[in-house]
């Protein structure tokens, strides 16, 4: 076959698995007969994958172990990774328009911490009201529905005009990119084999500073050529491409499938998702035990102690990212630069994240993740120092925000893969939630608080020693967690 046909060949082959997929549901709802229906889920699962062993159906989390990853698998990672970029980019829009958008209405640092704080509110609300639903009704829906607010905030910020409007869109657009980041770090969690899961969660992580790249890049060209609406425009424009490929290409998670579908329709569903995945069918699959999901289940005995201390980390971290990250085009534009220029270093120090990001999942398979993490936290500490300390040169100022990228976005990755593997499935998504917001909750509080303490005459230098003091308290707390790099099956 011509290499050119091979992309079509692939959506006509996955198309075909949907197809398959669905008559094994309309089976699965027409069978009366519970054994009869077993029997019959069987049958279909040697229709659609073929003979093979059956694997065992009492361990749902282990299927995927230590098989190598599909291509159905990583065709779901990467729509995870996109979805990560996307959230990169929404989260910094504001920040990369707000140097021209400030000129143009005229508002003063108090204005501008607002409207950067804004966003964050919303975000802290998705996590905590948004994400705990995905344990409940599953991570696909949520990631559907959470795009779709995504691309109605971003879509109705570019045609605000007041800062009241703007801050309500940027609270909606939040609300969405809140319950997304949530939603996809176990998702991607439960997609990875065990030897990939570490780099995969990074690499997702990495999503964050790829779109804050792109959109520094973009938004140059952009605000010189069409002004700051443009740059909420082209982020609405590409969530609206990325969503028919969810729609139809991504999957839910197995520990989700096995532990909340009705019995008559269990087994169809985990062996058609098995077969897209290319592994063996099961025989059968015992009901689950009665377990609470969701809040229900934050605060048991065995994750309680991680959910406490991942939720300081978190609030450490983020508080500094985003003082780092909402901040820096408007520092550096202070400093005589233009909006333009304060765009390209922010894309800078992104591309530095990146780099941050892959050198922790590359390190942490090979040393461990807890000293690459500890080490990656204590880095943010010090070159968030170093940013207060420079002097206002282009080179001074591009080393170390670069620097700062590096270590932020590191360490970022770092809490994506202890999230992914710490909490108990049936509560991931949960846990993971209410720790990123609360991280959010710093996040909202961050820039508002470095609007305050610019507005009454503290310098580059000073608000960022304070935030390195914050920074050095979660690494404290990092280095004492030992239980946090104890995966939970």
């Amino acid at each position: 076959m011509p290499m050119v046909l091979w992309p079509l060949w692939n959506i006509i082959c996955d198309l075909r698995r949907n197809w398959l997929f669905s008559r094994s549901i309309s089976a699965a709802s027409n069978c009366k007969n519970k054994y009869l229906f077993i029997q019959k889920s069987v049958y279909l699962s040697k229709q659609v994958g073929g003979e093979g062993n059956a694997m065992d159906g009492r361990n749902p989390s282990g299927w995927l172990e230590d098989r190598p990853l599909s291509r159905h698998q990583m065709v779901n990672i990467l729509i995870v990774i996109l979805l990560s970029v996307l959230d990169g980019y929404d989260v910094l829009a504001i920040s990369f328009a707000m140097p021209a958008l400030s000129t143009e209405w005229a508002i003063g640092k108090a204005a501008v911490g607002l409207l950067l704080a804004s966003g964050l509110v919303g975000m802290a609300f998705g996590s905590f009201i948004l994400a705990p639903l995905a344990d409940l009704y599953g991570r696909r829906r949520l990631v559907i529905a959470n795009l779709v607010t995504m691309i109605i905030g971003t879509g109705l910020s570019s045609a605000c005009r007041t800062v009241e409007e703007l801050a309500f869109c940027r609270v909606l657009t939040g609300l969405g990119i809140g319950g997304m980041v949530a939603v996809i770090i176990p998702l991607a969690s439960e997609l990875a084999n065990r030897r990939r899961r570490t780099l995969v969660l990074a690499i997702v992580a990495m999503g964050f500073p790829i779109g804050g790249m792109l959109g520094g890049l973009a938004s140059a060209i952009l605000l010189r050529n069409h002004g700051w609406p443009a740059v909420f425009l082209a982020g609405a424009g590409v969530a609206l491409i990325i969503l028919p490929a969810v729609i139809l290409f991504l999957s839910e998670s197995l520990s989700y499938l096995a532990g909340s579908q009705p019995p008559d329709q269990r087994l169809v569903r985990v062996n058609a998702l098995l077969q897209r995945f290319n592994c063996p069918p099961v025989a059968d699959i015992p009901a689950p035990a009665p377990v609470r999901r969701g809040y229900a289940l934050l605060f048991a005995p065995n994750q309680r102690q991680q959910v406490v201390q991942m939720s300081v980390v978190n609030l450490c971290l983020v508080m500094v990212a985003y003082y780092f990250s909402t901040w820096l085009p408007q520092m550096i534009a202070d400093t005589g630069f233009s909006p333009v220029e304060a765009s390209l270093v922010s894309s800078a120090s992104n591309m530095a994240g990146i780099a941050g990001g892959v050198s922790l999942g590359i390190g942490a398979r090979r040393l461990g993740l807890r000293p690459i993490a500890i080490v990656a936290m204590l880095g943010v500490a010090l070159s968030v120092g170093a940013l207060g300390l420079s002097p206002a040169s282009p080179y001074a100022l591009f080393g170390a925000a670069a620097l700062c990228g590096y270590f932020v976005f590191a360490s970022g990755a770092g809490i994506y893969a202890i999230l992914g593997t710490v909490f108990v499935p049936e509560a991931r998504a949960t846990s993971s939630g209410f720790v990123i917001g609360v991280g959010r909750i710093g996040s909202a509080i961050a820039p508002a608080m470095a609007g305050w303490m610019f507005a009454a005459g503290l310098g580059r230098a000073e608000v960022s020693a304070v935030f390195s003091v914050i920074a050095l308290s979660g690494t404290l707390v990092l280095i004492l967690g030992r239980r946090l790099f104890q995966p939970t099956s």
